[in-house]
């Protein structure tokens, strides 16, 4: 520099004068590689520097992770050659297997022809994306990302696409064709795998629905419950849901297309709607298509047309299913709907309603008419059934109802021909009855007396009454009797043998029955010791299985001993099938609770049910007592019963004695306790003496 070399105050050297310079640049330099070096360390690739020849410049600490098997290898001045050949020594690039020298050049070749993109697997697992570029210097940079992630993203699309279960195909929206289908597909429409691949997609629909296929697939379409039919390769039509979402695809523009194959689920939905009105052992309507079409007759109907509904019920068919199984019982229906079908006029409408309930809607026919089929219905079901060899005998039962006399509402006309049903089941079996308006006056006065009773229990407004049982030899009260009264505000005294029956059959006798165990056991714990409290238990007290719980709980609540507690069974009890009942009498004897058998000698089997139960008492009906004076049977059964229960070590008592001259009777035949009017009615506990008083 000119000024340099004439000016110099300092008298300093030109070296010296240069020098300043040289580090300026070289602090620069430092500064500018230091800056190059944090900018290339901020990027998420890895990035790597080589001269002209191949040699490592520079990289960054990410491109020494993703190569992490030969960083120990990574220097300055070093060849990449040298370090991609030892790490195939190592076993870095599984793709080099087998081919070293090859994929080595093949990878030479793209670093020294650069600008295309291409992929690399390590033996880590991980997929590097490489792209590399010329520099000024001859140099190359080079930049390394990490696809690995993306790679099983794209798998696991290829899978989901070629392994699907549902049919689907990729179609060309400029050729019409399609590119590619899965297996599913191929499957579906009868192709070998493979084979699908560019045909064209109007080959899968009928000539007259492809305009507006090609719409559908040209286009994003969720699935909107549509069907279409669609064409298998050997022609057979199959009915699919097709749902399309368009998608820019490698190099061309497409659609997705899912084929939901719902041909069996319509030939089900068709079965299944067949089936929601049919019954599917007979073939006959069902109650639902009888209520449709009976309701739909009556709103239709002109005025002056009768509707006639006739409820057939078959009888003693129960027996049939227990005897010989469930196979013969739907023989035996099976046979009886086509007995029936045969006698059907023209017009009317067979139903199968319940397991052995029948009902035929009569359109066209006087009452008359119905009448009389429902006659024939009687007689033909009458005759034998032969099943594999079995002569089977049952019955029917008809009731039925009229519109427009009766009522010209489905649901009321229903009820009324069900109301005759139940009649006539109940007058006799094997018979056909009409609806009458006193039926419907008595199923409401059922119907009330029903809401009474369960208000009646949940209001507390039933008590528990006591009746002595003597000992007819001293008079004393050994035991009373707990007996349930209703008092009803506006009915008056209601019988037991009207609202017990009631309870059992609505279900309410379990907690009727808890209630008096629970109200005899409270209130015997006040009585002299002596005295013991008797509970009648219901059949279905038995049946449900509480029982034993109920009277182990209602003991030991109270307080009372077991031996002062009697339960008094019926030979109903006895009847039920299976092992329960007697398991529950052990059980009960077990805890040693006296067990009574209520009402001896007006069942059929009493004698043998005293040898196989563990009772402690027999109870002689009242029935025999009232005839005591006027029927020698009567007393010879008294007499029997007498002599059987000492026989057994059992007490005898006597129930409905209301004079002294049949006190005295069963006195000196050797009764030992007496029960009835002569010596107390039932009275609450509240008037019961701490202690007896012998009448």
């Amino acid at each position: 520099m000119y000024w340099g070399l004439n000016h110099n105050p300092t008298g300093a050297s030109a070296d010296d004068e240069e020098r300043p310079s040289l580090d300026t640049a070289l602090l620069a330099a430092s500064q500018a590689e230091a800056r190059l070096r944090e900018a290339i360390e901020a990027m998420p690739q890895g990035i790597v520097f080589l001269d002209d020849e191949d040699r490592y410049i520079l990289w960054n600490e990410k491109y020494a992770q993703i190569y992490q098997g030969s960083a120990d290898l990574l220097q300055p001045g070093v060849r990449i050659e040298d370090v991609l050949r030892i790490g195939i020594q190592r076993g870095d690039y599984p793709e080099a297997l087998g081919q070293e020298e090859a994929w080595l050049s093949e990878r030479l070749a793209r670093l020294r022809r650069p600008g295309v993109r291409h992929e690399q697997w390590l033996s880590n697992g991980r997929c590097i994306l490489i792209e590399e570029r010329k520099i000024e210097s001859g140099g190359t940079i080079g930049i390394r990302v990490d696809i690995t992630d993306l790679k099983q993203k794209e798998e696991t699309s290829r899978l989901l696409f070629e392994r699907n279960p549902l049919a689907m195909f990729v179609y060309d929206l400029d050729t019409s064709r399609i590119r590619v289908a899965n297996a599913a597909a191929c499957a579906l429409f009868d192709y070998a795998p493979g084979t699908m691949d560019g045909i064209a997609a109007s080959d899968l629909f009928p000539e007259t629905m492809w305009p507006r296929a090609a719409v559908l697939l040209g286009a994003d379409n969720d699935d909107t419950g549509d069907c279409w039919k669609m064409l298998r390769r050997d022609g057979a039509c199959l009915e699919a849901v097709i749902s399309t979402r368009l998608s820019e695809l490698e190099g061309y523009s497409g659609t997705i297309v899912s084929i939901f194959d719902v041909t069996e689920r319509r030939r089900i939905e068709q079965r299944m709607a067949h089936m929601a009105r049919h019954d599917e052992l007979t073939g006959l309507a069902n109650r639902a298509h009888c209520r449709e079409r009976l309701r739909e007759l009556l709103e239709q109907t002109e005025t002056r047309e009768t509707i006639t509904l006739a409820l057939v019920d078959l009888d003693h068919f129960k027996p049939v299913n227990d005897t010989y199984g469930h196979h013969f019982g739907d023989a035996v229906l099976t046979e009886a709907a086509h007995r029936m079908r045969e006698l059907m006029p023209p017009g009317a409408l067979l139903c199968r309603i319940g397991g052995d309930e029948f009902a035929v809607i009569f359109r066209r026919s006087s009452l008359t008419q119905a009448e009389v089929v429902s006659k024939a219905i009687v007689t033909t079901l009458s005759e034998p059934f032969f099943v594999m060899g079995h002569a089977i005998h049952i019955g029917a039962t008809v009731g039925f109802a009229s519109s427009p006399y009766d009522s010209r509402d489905h649901e009321t006309l229903m009820r009324y021909a069900d109301l005759a049903l139940y009649a006539a089941k109940a007058e006799r079996r094997g018979t056909c009855r009409s609806f009458e308006a006193r039926m419907d006056a008595a199923a409401q006065e059922k119907s009330r007396l029903e809401q009474d009773l369960r208000a009646a229990v949940r209001e507390g407004l039933l008590e528990v009454h006591y009746q002595p049982i003597v000992d007819l030899q001293s008079g004393a009260v050994v035991c009373y009797e707990a007996l349930l009264r209703w008092y009803h505000p506006d009915r008056g005294r209601v019988p037991p043998d009207v609202f017990i029956p009631l309870a059992e059959e609505i279900g309410l006798i379990d907690q009727i029955g808890r209630f008096v165990l629970h109200s005899a056991c409270n209130a015997a714990i006040r009585w002299p010791e002596r005295i013991s409290v008797s509970v009648n238990v219901s059949p279905l007290q038995f049946r449900n299985g509480n029982l034993l719980s109920t009277v182990i709980n209602a003991l030991s609540t109270s307080g009372l001993a077991p031996e002062r507690l009697e339960l008094e069974i019926t030979e109903a009890v006895l009847m039920e099938k299976g092992p329960r009942p007697a398991a529950i009498i052990r059980n009960l004897r077990a805890f040693n609770i006296g067990i009574s058998l209520d009402d001896f000698g007006t069942g059929y089997s009493s004698l043998s049910y005293l040898l196989n139960y563990p009772f402690t008492k027999i109870k002689i009906d009242k029935s025999f007592i009232l005839n005591l004076h006027r029927e020698a049977s009567s007393r010879a059964v008294i007499r029997a019963v007498i002599g059987l229960g000492r026989s057994l070590g059992l007490v005898v008592a006597a129930e409905g004695i209301e004079r002294e001259s049949e006190r005295d009777y069963l006195r000196d035949q050797g009764c030992k306790q007496g029960q009835g009017y002569l010596f107390g009615k039932a009275e609450p506990s509240a008037v019961i003496p701490g202690e007896d008083v012998a009448p």
